[in-house]
Parts: C-alpha cells; structure tokens; sequence
C-alpha cells in the first residue's frame, strides 16, 4: 500500500492517542499528507502528522476554524479519520446524564460536526479523485453488541454506527463523491483498555487489571487483542482506491469477537 494515498490530504481527529498517532503514522507511510488534531495544544511526538491544529470536536467553531484552515493551506481534504471518542465505565444507575452527554457529545456529535463542515470542501476534492473522497468512523464492536457497564458508549457507537450509513446514503442521494464508513475495533491494546479493566475490578466483575486482562485475550477466537495499527490498516484500506466499491459499510475488526 506504499504511495497509495500519494497527493492525498488527511484530517485525522485525536491524533494524539493511541488508535489516533498510529491511523497518522500508517496513513503517511501510504503516502499521504496528514493533518491531525485533539485536545493537546501541540502534536506531541506522534510520527506521521505533518501539521496539527488543536481542536475540542465538541465545539462548531473551532470546526470551523480547522475545515477553513485547512482549505486556506491545502485546497483540499480527500480523508477524514474520526477517532477522538471517550468512554465511561459505570453501572447504568449510576451514570449521570452529565457523562451520559459527554460520550454522546465527543462520540457522535464530533464526528456530525466535522462531517457537516467539511462535506462541501470534501465534495469539491472527491470529484477529482477515481472513487471520491473518504470518511472514516471509528465506531466500536460496542455500537453492534452490548456490554455491561458500558450503556451509554454502546448507545453512542450505535448512532454513530447509523450516522454513518445514513450520511453515505445522503451524499450518494446528492451525487457527492464522498464515501463514508465506519471500523468496528473490540479491545484494542492501549491504556484505554486498562482504565476499562480497572473499572471492571471496582465493580467486582475481576479481581484484578491483570486477571481481567488475561481473560481478554481468550475471550477473541484469534487469541490476542488487536494493536493499534491492526485498525489503522483497516483505516488505511477505507480511505484507498482499493475500497472504492465500500460506502455505508461497517467494517468488524475484532479477532472474530462478534463471529461467536
């Protein structure tokens, strides 16, 4: 896949992160120029970011101000990557509408925001490309199936899981040249996965991060949990030529999880 995305923009949300710095670092080994942005005020020392511009996904203007930067210094954006997402742990009774709000704020209204703000730019960009433009939302195994303790981020990966195939179908509708898809990833090792294992063992479902991690693992028929750039080749193939026939589709990526 070396130089399949040569000449190609990217915007790539949450590129600090674990997932996000290794959709970066894939996507401009694949030859393309990626521009990442999240919450910290500088990239930090992710590989692969050739510019970064600090961005809450939460907020429309600074939506705004990104999508026009990027037109004012680019002309264009081929590929937008959203992976900036956040999940809390918590007994459904327990949950306040507070973080209920946060996870439906960061995981489904970022990616409407971008979404929206960049269609028309996107559009103008896909219609010079064989098979258009491409969005890519990173969703969860979690908006497909359910888990406990994790009520509201499963409802949040199952509106964007929809939203996802009701944009491509609305784009096709349109005749924009922007195919939109989501990846489903099931525990991918990062910290994420330790913060979510931790709030297992305070619930009494493990007696320890270790013991609940070392269930994981079994726990997909591959035998292992995915590495960030098992996604990031997903995300890789999604914004490529080479899936120029997928629009509106979810893509499992999770060691066979959701086959049992």
């Amino acid at each position: 896949m070396t130089g399949a995305l040569d000449g190609r923009i990217a915007l790539v949300t949450g590129s600090t992160g674990g997932i996000g710095s290794e959709i970066a670092r894939t996507l401009a080994g694949a030859g393309a120029h990626v521009i990442g942005a999240d919450i910290p005020e500088s990239p930090g020392t992710g590989e692969g970011v050739a510019d970064y511009h600090q961005l809450d996904v939460t907020d429309e203007a600074a939506w705004s101000r990104v999508i026009g930067a990027v037109e004012a210094e680019h002309g264009q954006l081929d590929i937008l990557v959203h992976v900036a997402g956040i999940v809390v742990v918590e007994k459904l009774e327990n949950t306040s509408l507070a973080d209920w709000k946060k996870q439906m704020a960061v995981n489904v209204e970022g990616p409407f925001l971008g979404t929206k703000i960049a269609a028309q730019l996107m559009r103008r960009s896909g219609e010079k490309l064989p098979h258009g433009a491409a969005i890519v939302n990173i969703a969860s195994v979690a908006g497909l199936i359910g888990s406990p303790l994790h009520t509201g981020y499963c409802a949040s990966k199952a509106a964007l899981t929809m939203m996802t195939k009701a944009a491509a179908l609305e784009f096709s509708a349109l005749g924009y040249k922007i195919r939109v898809n989501s990846v489903h990833p099931s525990g991918v090792n990062t910290g994420m996965v330790d913060h979510i294992m931790q709030r297992f063992v305070d619930e009494g479902f493990a007696e320890s991060v270790e013991a609940a991690r070392e269930g994981l693992a079994p726990a997909h028929p591959i035998g292992r949990l995915a590495e960030p750039e098992d996604i990031a080749k997903a995300v890789r193939f999604l914004a490529s030529d080479d899936a120029g026939y997928m629009h509106g589709s979810a893509l499992v990526v999770d060691g066979g999880f959701t086959a049992q």
